[in-house]
C-alpha cells in the first residue's frame, strides 16, 4: 500500500513538473532522441512603409530568421526549411508578396546568397538536384492547394543539416498593408503567428515610417495584439533610423507565451483627421475606400481594448481565487484534524519501546497482525493470517500435518491434514430418520438449515452456538444420508475421551479448527481436498471469511483495546481526505489544460499553488492518517508492545541475539512472524540457530519453513475462500434478478 501511494505521489508530480516546464529535455543534448524538428527560435523583423507610386500601400520587410535542426539522425537530414507568410483578403484586396533575396549567415559575418529555383519541391530526389537545390530558395504563391503544389511561403533549399543553427536574412514586399478609407488609413502587420511561434525565445521588430509620411502626435492611434496578454509594449523614435519614425518591439521568453486563440503577434496603427490619408496617398483603392469606416474601426479598436481589461480583470481575479483556495486547504485540514481531536480521546503508550523480546500475551495471530500494522502503511495480508493460524492449530496440537507418501515430495495433493481433538459423547443418535428425510426430499423442501433448526427445535437444544464450550453436534442431511458434524467452542481448556489436555483456542483458531473438522470425513484430509471443499462449500466459506474478519472487531472491543467498533473512524476521515485532495490536485492539472486554450491562458502558471499544496496536504494526511486510531490506554500500551517485538523479529537483533531463546518461544516467533508477513526474517534466523529440534511440532519438521507451506497455506487458502465468497456474492445477485417478465433494451425490426 505505502509502495502504491508513493509511486502514485511520484507520477502525479512528474506530471506537473513535465508540464511546469521544469523539465526540460533539450534533444539537442540526446542524439539518440528520435524526434525530428525545424524551428525558428528568434526572428529579427523590419518593415519600411513604402508610400510611392509603384509601391503604394506595400511595406518592404527584412527578416534575421535563426533555425534550430534537429535531424533524428545523420542519415535523415534536413534539407527543406520555410517561412509561412499570411495569406490574407482584405475589403477584396489580396495581401501578396514578392522575394527580393535570401542570404545565408556565415559564422564570420559574410553572407552566401542563395538563388531562385524553378519549382517547388515536392519530390525526393528534388532536395538533392543541381537544378532545384540546394543553395535556392523558391517564392510558393498562395492560396494553400495541395492538389496545384502550392501554398504561400517562402522554401529555402539547404545542403542537408543535421543538429545545427542556422541563420538567414531574407527580404520580401508585401502588398496592401495599408488600406485607405474615406475618414481613415490603417497598417496592419501581421508578424508572425501560427502555432510554431510557440517555439520562439526572442521577437525584436522595427516598424519604419518616413518623418513626411507619418500623422501628426494627434491624429493616429496604435495597438498590439498576440500573446497570452492580448497586447504587448512598443516604443517609439524619431533618432533610431534618421529620416523615419520608428515604433520598436522587443519581446524575449517570458513574454511569448502564447494561447491557442491568439497565436500571433500583429502590429496597428489607425490615421484619421487631416492626416487621413498621409501614408496611404498612392495605396490602392478597395471596396470600401470611398466609404467611411473611422467609427467602425474605433469601435473596434474600443472593444478589443475592453476585452483586453476584461481579460486582465479575469486574470487577476482568477489568481485572487486561486490564492485564497490555496489558502484555505491547509486551514481545512488544520480544522478537521483540531475538530477530531477535540470529539475524540488519543492516548499514547505509557512506555516508549524500541524491541520487545517477549511475547506480550497468547493473542490471536490475526488480531496481533492488525494490532501491529494498524498504525503503519504497510497492506495487511490476510492469507498470511491464514498461515499463521493454521501454524498456532498445528502448535497447540490440534492438527497434524503429515505426507500421504513420505516418498513423495511435499505437494496440495500429498499433505495430509489430521484433526487431533477427539470429543467426548460424538456419536449422537439422528433425530430424523431415513424415511423422514425421503419425505422432505419429496417435497423440495429440504435444506442445511431447514433440518438443523427442526432438529433443535423438536429436542429444545441450544439454539445458539457461539455461547457453548461443550461439543454440539450439528445434523445435516446430504445425498439421502444423515452426517454428523461437530462444531466446537474451544475458548478453554478442554479434555478429549482420552483425558488429553487441548489448551484453549483463540477465536479465528477456533474458526479454522471448525472449518476443518466441517470438511474432514475421515479423521483426515489432504490439503487439495480441503481447498476443493472450501471453494465449493460457498455459503459456509463466505461466513468463515466473514467472521474471520470480524473478529477483529469482537477481539478489540471484548479485550479492551478499542474504544469502540469503528476505531478507525478517524483513520478513514484523514484517508478519505488524502484521496479528495490527490483526485483535487489531477482536476486542477486538466482545469490548467483547459484555461491554456481560452482567454485567461495559464495565468503565469498560478495554478500550480494549489496543486502543489493539495499534493502536499494530501501527502500529510495520509502519513498522519493512521495514528489517529481510537485505542483505549491498554490499546496503546499493548500496541507499543507488538509493535517493538515486530521491530525485534524484522531487525538483525534477532540473528545477533547472545541470550538463550527457549523452543517455545521460538515457536511463538515463528507463529506472530507468519502473520505479520516477515516469517523469511524468522526462518533464516531459525536454520542457523535451531537447524532442527524433534521436541517442537512446528520445528522439528521443514515444512512449516518452506516456502510451499506458506504458498499453499496462505496464497491458495485466501484464492480459495475469496473466490468462494464471490461465487456466493454472485448466487445472491442472480437470484436478486430472476423472475419477472423480462425486459430489455431497445431494438427490434419490421
Amino acid at each position: 500500500m505505502r509502495n502504491k501511494s508513493v509511486l502514485i505521489y511520484f507520477f502525479v508530480i512528474m506530471i506537473i513538473i513535465f508540464q511546469a516546464g521544469i523539465l526540460d529535455i533539450s534533444a539537442d543534448e540526446d542524439e539518440n532522441t528520435i524526434f525530428d524538428y525545424a524551428k525558428i527560435t528568434d526572428v529579427e523583423y523590419k518593415a519600411e512603409v513604402m508610400d510611392e507610386e509603384e509601391y503604394g500601400g506595400a511595406v518592404l520587410i527584412t527578416e534575421k530568421l535563426t533555425f534550430d535542426i534537429h535531424a533524428a539522425s545523420k542519415d535523415n537530414l534536413f534539407w527543406e526549411l520555410w517561412r509561412d507568410l499570411p495569406e490574407d483578403y482584405i475589403d477584396g484586396l489580396k495581401v501578396n508578396y514578392k522575394v527580393n533575396y535570401v542570404k545565408e549567415l556565415n559564422d564570420d559575418g559574410t553572407y552566401k546568397e542563395y538563388t531562385e529555383s524553378p519549382k517547388l519541391y515536392w519530390d525526393d530526389e528534388d532536395y538533392t538536384s543541381l537544378i532545384y537545390g540546394p543553395g535556392k530558395w523558391y517564392h510558393s504563391e498562395g492560396p494553400y492547394s495541395e492538389y496545384q503544389r502550392r501554398y504561400e511561403a517562402l522554401m529555402i533549399y539547404v545542403d542537408g543539416i543535421y543538429r545545427e543553427k542556422v541563420s538567414f536574412e531574407i527580404q520580401y514586399v508585401m502588398y496592401n498593408a495599408s488600406l485607405k478609407y474615406k475618414d481613415v488609413s490603417e497598417l496592419y502587420l501581421t508578424m508572425y503567428s501560427e502555432e510554431t511561434i510557440r517555439d520562439l525565445k526572442s521577437f525584436k521588430a522595427d516598424i519604419l515610417i518616413k518623418d513626411e509620411d507619418m500623422p501628426s502626435k494627434n491624429n493616429y492611434l496604435v495597438r498590439t495584439y498576440g500573446t497570452e496578454n492580448d497586447s504587448f509594449n512598443y516604443t517609439e523614435s524619431d533618432t533610431k533610423y534618421p529620416g523615419y519614425h520608428t515604433f520598436s518591439i522587443d519581446l524575449d521568453k517570458k513574454d511569448l507565451k502564447f494561447t491557442s486563440e491568439s497565436q500571433f503577434v500583429e502590429f496597428y496603427l489607425l490615421s484619421f483627421n487631416e492626416d487621413v490619408h498621409k501614408f496611404t496617398e498612392y495605396a490602392p483603392n478597395n471596396m470600401y475606400s470611398n466609404e467611411e469606416y473611422l467609427d467602425e474601426a474605433l469601435e473596434e479598436v474600443e472593444y478589443y481594448d475592453e476585452l483586453e481589461k476584461e481579460n486582465d480583470f479575469n486574470r487577476l481575479t482568477f489568481k485572487i481565487v486561486v490564492i485564497i483556495f490555496s489558502i484555505l486547504i491547509p486551514i481545512y485540514v488544520l480544522f478537521k484534524i483540531k475538530k477530531i481531536k477535540t470529539k475524540h480521546k488519543f492516548y499514547k503508550s505509557t512506555d516508549n519501546i524500541v524491541f520487545f523480546r517477549e511475547i506480550p500475551s497468547d493473542l490471536d495471530p490475526h488480531f496481533a497482525a492488525t494490532l501491529v500494522l494498524s498504525k503503519h502503511h504497510k497492506k495487511q495480508d490476510l492469507g498470511d493470517s491464514y498461515s499463521a493460524t493454521l501454524l498456532s492449530l498445528v502448535n497447540k496440537g490440534y492438527v497434524n500435518i503429515f505426507k500421504a507418501n513420505p516418498n513423495e515430495n511435499w505437494s496440495s495433493k500429498n499433505t495430509i491434514l489430521e484433526p487431533l481433538y477427539k470429543p467426548v459423547n460424538i456419536n449422537p443418535t439422528p433425530i430424523q430418520t431415513l424415511n423422514n428425510v425421503d419425505n422432505l426430499l419429496n417435497q423440495n423442501t429440504l435444506t442445511e438449515e431447514n433440518v438443523l433448526n427442526d432438529t433443535l427445535s423438536q429436542n429444545n437444544v441450544f439454539s445458539n452456538f457461539d455461547n457453548i464450550s461443550a461439543p454440539i453436534p450439528e445434523e445435516i442431511v446430504t445425498e439421502n444420508k444423515v452426517i454428523t458434524e461437530p462444531i466446537y467452542n474451544m475458548n478453554t481448556e478442554i479434555l478429549d475421551e482420552n483425558g488429553k489436555i487441548f489448551p484453549k483456542l483463540s477465536e479465528t483458531e477456533t474458526l479454522y479448527y471448525n472449518l476443518l473438522i466441517k470438511h474432514c470425513r475421515n479423521n483426515t484430509i489432504s490439503m487439495e481436498n480441503f481447498q476443493f471443499m472450501i471453494s465449493n462449500d460457498i455459503s459456509n466459506t463466505e461466513k468463515f471469511e466473514i467472521n474471520f474478519k470480524k473478529s477483529i472487531i469482537d477481539i478489540g472491543i471484548n479485550n479492551g483495546y478499542f474504544q469502540k467498533s469503528d476505531y478507525k473512524s478517524c483513520n478513514n476521515s484523514l484517508k478519505r481526505t488524502t484521496a479528495f485532495f490527490l483526485i483535487a490536485a489531477l482536476a486542477l492539472l486538466f482545469v490548467h489544460y483547459i484555461l491554456f486554450f481560452q482567454p485567461i491562458g495559464r495565468c503565469d502558471g498560478i495554478l500550480f499553488i494549489p496543486i502543489v499544496i493539495s499534493l502536499i496536504t494530501s501527502f500529510i494526511c495520509f502519513k498522519i492518517s493512521n495514528k489517529y486510531n481510537l485505542f483505549t490506554q491498554y490499546g496503546e500500551d499493548e500496541y507499543a508492545k507488538w509493535r517493538g517485538l515486530y521491530n525485534f523479529l524484522n531487525s538483525n537483533t534477532l540473528m545477533n541475539e547472545r541470550t538463550h531463546i527457549e523452543l517455545p518461544l521460538w515457536e511463538k516467533y515463528l507463529i506472530y512472524a507468519t502473520a505479520f508477513g516477515i516469517s523469511e526474517k524468522v526462518i533464516k534466523v531459525l536454520e542457523i540457530q535451531v537447524p532442527e529440534s524433534s521436541e517442537s511440532p512446528i520445528l522439528k519438521d521443514d515444512y512449516y519453513r518452506s516456502s510451499h507451506f506458506r504458498s499453499s497455506s496462505n496464497r491458495s487458502f485466501r484464492t480459495t475462500t475469496r473466490t468462494a465468497s464471490r461465487s456466493s456474492y454472485h448466487a445472491r445477485t442472480s437470484s436478486y434478478g430472476s423472475g419477472g417478465r423480462g425486459g430489455g433494451g431497445g431494438g427490434g425490426g419490421h
